[in-house]
């Protein structure tokens, strides 16, 4: 990688816009001071040292301990697993057999039915009984109804025939005494 400067920055001329590549020493990946490479290698190595040193026996305990919190954890998940298998065999085995109860619900259902179809069609026979007894009823009540209607309308008929008869074979003497007597049967009732 190359630094690039525009010759306003490098010599602080303002008319000219160009521009130079300027070239570290070392390159970008090296400080422009060997000196400084070699003392700051050697310094990362002594502190490399001094931490593999301090804390290089508690990592390799925590290291070699791993596989055994790892087979530990292992265990209790397995002890935890068994145990929820046994609550789940437990449980299940208190549920009743659905194939069971299903066959027992539509049992029940199908003689709740039978007992209802012969309860409606029970029912229906009363309902049509009844029905055909007040029909019966109905039918004599009209029937002597229409006698007795039949029986006034005979006696209707009766009076006025016989009326014109009489009244026709009378002559005006005859009716007239017979109006008056007519007047006094009704005055003597009242």
């Amino acid at each position: 990688m190359y630094l690039f400067q525009t010759d306003e920055e490098h010599q602080g001329d303002p008319g000219e816009g160009t521009e130079t590549v300027v070239h570290h020493p070392n390159g970008v990946h090296l400080a422009g001071d060997m000196k400084e490479v070699y003392w700051g290698s050697s310094a990362a190595i002594v502190l490399f040292a001094l931490i593999a040193w301090k804390f290089g026996p508690a990592i390799k305990k925590m290291v070699a301990s791993r596989p055994e919190r790892i087979q530990a954890e292992l265990d209790a998940a397995k002890a935890a697993r068994t145990e929820a298998e046994a609550a789940l065999n437990a449980s299940t085995a208190d549920l009743p057999d659905v194939g069971a109860e299903e066959v027992r619900i539509r049992d029940e259902a199908l003689e709740t039915a039978s007992r209802l179809k012969v309860d409606m069609v029970a029912k229906a026979k009363a309902d049509a009984e009844a029905l055909k007894t007040r029909g019966v009823a109905d039918v004599a009540n009209m029937k002597r109804q229409a006698l007795t209607d039949l029986q006034d309308e005979v006696a209707i008929i009766t009076r006025d025939a016989t009326e014109a008869i009489v009244t026709e074979g009378l002559d005006e003497a005859a009716h007239a005494e017979l109006i008056e007597n007519y007047i006094n049967q009704v005055g003597q009732l009242s």
